[in-house]
């Protein structure tokens, strides 16, 4: 099957001169040819993997191209920072849900940041947590605001990635720990007809479609229709989760140099599911009643009422266009436009009396209106200087970000968390927030990757101009903030003819920092830089990828309390992170397919005037995964796969906040836990069904219990009982 993938381009935008002088002389040394992105299905015995796109599907699920590490279709091994791929085939192996999920099995990466919920795709990459603010879908930003986040079905990704570390020389604003570059399905001259029919615990229901093709004998024109629909109780009592979803895309190609997909994306989500938190009683630690008795919190436990609520629906609507000019010459241009309507309407816990055994709720509603526009233009062109072949990558890229807030917070009534009597959801409001938030950033780009000999040396610069405000409605109060930053990275990788490929590298991010000082003066942008140094491992002629790294990563000008008055912040404080990941994927024959993983990360506040010593919440210091498929080829077994594996998370941190006086800003222990996950499938292609299969996957396969993580002694959340999926896949 061959798939042809496509990209991005326009005008570069204004800048500083003195800044442009630098991309300038860098981008005068080099140039980027796109090469036919064609892909090849293969399976694990054949002798040698053919050229992959890094836009497209993977043989196996050891893929070896990446696009997010550089904007550039590069072979993993000569990429100078830390990528991991999961691939369509290991998504559908995992029988995964929700983006985050997708990386369960991925080093340097936490998904446990809110338990069971998959209202947003939370993560916590190389020890710094957000939310899906460091999501991009096609190359661009999903950029997320207040409650208003994307959550993008993962039946829909061709590609889940995942680069660890600063990015901001080709992305601009984004936070310390990684990013996220989810890759959509896209339309093939190939016939694909697939309809799927899942059920499972929760009162599971989902069927999905993805259908695609040539739409003339020539290929130049070609669709895909994917589609689903998925309704399941949430794992808390009185909580469900509904999803309707639908993306058509077409595409255009004329000639083989010339690519125009049109890519499309409708979701109505008419509710989301459960995005509380409980105590620390009655989750870490039990609840001690009257009588001297010890109580846990059941898992479904909701400390909210039937009557909350979140609901969204996402239109998102763009394009990828590539054109090959010549041998040299091409360029690119990925553009979207994006709509988000949220309305949260929720009933939450925010402390927890000993005294009475009850949860102190508050209650918070808002209706959102989101809206974003994103494009990224590039012009990327391959020569040769000398012995050096140059790689080079011009870019410019411009995003808005429009939120229209109302909102209003304030108290309910309290539960009894032991004998908790629903059914009073009546509330006082008592703090309006009705704001109109903006953020806009615009940025240049350039990137050359030099190849000479082994040796591949990549050097990358950018400059951004970064603008966020927020308008008070009714007070006509103001705050702006304008931004500009300078970020540039190096690395350096030599690549033997076995595959080993060590590097080293330096890089540099940068991320906005909204309010202001005590004096009203706006903060700077908060920056990191991260030195790394690893090794890769790629043959060429096995579907094999090896890698190691280790790392330091400090942010600076991290926002900590002001001493002199505890209401306001200053801009002194240091975060540092320093870890080892370790990852192998391997279709290991054409009946095994291995993955494995290790992650030790050491983070710590090392400046904060509260703060210092500390280690932040929600970063287990130890992670460790293991799964292993085998797929029975001969025999009676013919077509039958089965699959187990294993995950482990650490110890973790939670911290006191001011709500508990006696041990404000300490921070207390969240217990490790394991879980195991197993696969049964059989392929129909002997009973006359070729492609198609039915399977069932188990997740936390003993049902153990266990607290993902905590934030604050308030904010715990337990985690995913077990769940078990059967799955019927028809291909025709």
């Amino acid at each position: 099957m061959t798939t042809l993938a496509l990209h991005r381009f326009s005008l570069p935008v204004n800048t500083s001169v003195r800044r442009l002088t630098l991309l300038v002389v860098m981008a005068a040394s080099s140039s980027v040819f796109a090469a036919d992105e064609g892909t090849l299905i293969v399976t694990a015995s054949d002798t040698a993997t053919p050229q992959e796109s890094a836009w497209g599907p993977a043989p196996t699920i050891a893929a070896k191209h990446s696009a997010t590490g550089t904007k550039t279709d590069t072979p993993i091994e000569k990429n100078p920072q830390s990528v991991s791929v999961v691939t369509r085939e290991e998504m559908e192996l995992h029988n995964v849900d929700s983006v985050k999920s997708a990386f369960n099995y991925t080093p340097g990466v936490f998904s446990g940041n809110r338990g069971s919920s998959g209202v947003i795709d939370a993560l916590s990459i190389r020890g710094f947590s957000e939310t899906n603010t460091n999501q991009y879908l096609d190359g661009l930003k999903l950029q997320g605001d207040n409650y208003s986040e994307f959550a993008i079905d993962p039946y829909f990704l061709e590609r889940a990635e995942l680069i660890r570390g600063p990015v901001s020389v080709l992305y601009g604003k984004s936070n310390p720990g990684g990013v996220v570059s989810l890759v959509s399905k896209r339309p093939t001259t190939e016939t694909l007809r697939e309809v799927q029919f899942q059920m499972g615990t929760d009162n599971l229901f989902s069927t999905g479609f993805d259908f695609s093709g040539a739409l003339d004998d020539a290929g130049v024109y070609s669709y895909r229709l994917t589609g689903l629909a998925r309704s399941q109780d949430a794992q808390q009592d009185m909580q469900k989760e509904k999803r309707y979803t639908i993306a058509p895309s077409f595409s255009w190609q004329p000639d083989a140099h010339t690519n125009f997909t049109l890519l499309t994306y409708f979701q109505n989500e008419p509710e989301t599911g459960y995005y509380g938190w409980l105590p620390r009683q009655g989750t870490v630690v039990p609840i001690i009643d009257a009588n001297g008795q010890q109580h846990k919190l059941p898992t479904d436990f909701d400390e909210g009422e039937a009557s909350n609520k979140i609901s969204r629906n996402t239109k998102m609507v763009g394009y990828t266009f590539s054109h090959d000019f010549n041998d040299t010459w091409t360029v690119r241009q990925n553009l979207r436009y994006a709509d988000l309507r949220t309305d949260y309407r929720s009933i939450y816990g925010s402390t927890f009396d000993d005294v009475n055994n009850s949860i102190i709720r508050g209650v918070a509603l808002s209706d959102e209106k989101l809206t974003q526009f994103a494009v990224d233009n590039q012009l990327q062109a391959k020569f040769t200087t000398g012995a050096v072949d140059h790689t080079l990558l011009l870019g410019g890229d411009y995003q808005r970000t429009r939120n229209d807030i109302d909102s209003n917070f304030g108290t309910a009534s309290p539960l009894n968390a032991l004998n908790p009597q629903y059914g009073d959801d009546s509330y006082t409001l008592n703090y309006p927030y009705n704001y109109l938030n903006k953020q806009e950033q615009t940025g240049l780009y350039t990137q050359d990757q030099l190849e000479w000999d082994r040796w591949v040396m990549t050097l990358g610069a950018r400059y951004d101009y970064a603008m966020t405000s927020a308008l008070q409605r009714g007070a006509d109060s103001l705050t702006k903030n304008h931004d500009q930053a300078f970020t540039w990275r190096g690395g350096l990788n030599y690549v033997f003819d076995n595959g080993v490929a060590p590097y080293f590298s330096y890089s540099e991010s940068f991320i906005p920092t909204s309010g202001t000082t005590k004096e009203g003066k706006p903060f700077d942008p908060s920056r990191a830089k991260q030195y790394e140094a690893g090794v890769k491992y790629v043959p060429k002629d096995r579907p094999i990828v090896i890698t190691g790294a280790v790392y330091q990563l400090t942010k600076t000008k991290n926002l900590t309390a002001d001493p002199d008055d505890l209401l306001y912040s200053i801009q002194s404080g240091e975060i540092r992170s320093r870890g080892v990941e370790l990852e192998a994927k391997a279709a290991v024959t054409a009946n095994i397919n291995v993955t494995a993983a290790y992650t030790y990360t050491d983070a710590e506040y090392t400046h904060d005037t509260q703060l210092e010593g500390r280690t932040p919440v929600q970063v287990p210091k130890n992670m460790a995964s293991l799964w292993a498929d085998y797929t029975f080829h001969e025999s009676a077994l013919s077509g039958l796969t089965v699959g187990a594996g294993v995950r482990y998370v650490g110890d973790s941190k939670g911290l006191y906040s001011s709500y508990d006086k006696a041990n404000v800003n300490q921070n207390f222990d969240v217990a490790g836990y394991t879980t195991v996950d197993a696969l049964v499938r059989y392929d129909l292609g002997r009973l006359g069904l070729p492609g198609s299969s039915v399977g069932v996957n188990v997740t936390n396969l003993f049902n153990r219990d266990y607290v993902a993580s905590c934030y604050r002694e308030y904010a715990c959340y337990w985690g995913a009982e077990r769940q078990v999926v059967g799955t019927a896949t028809f291909r025709f």
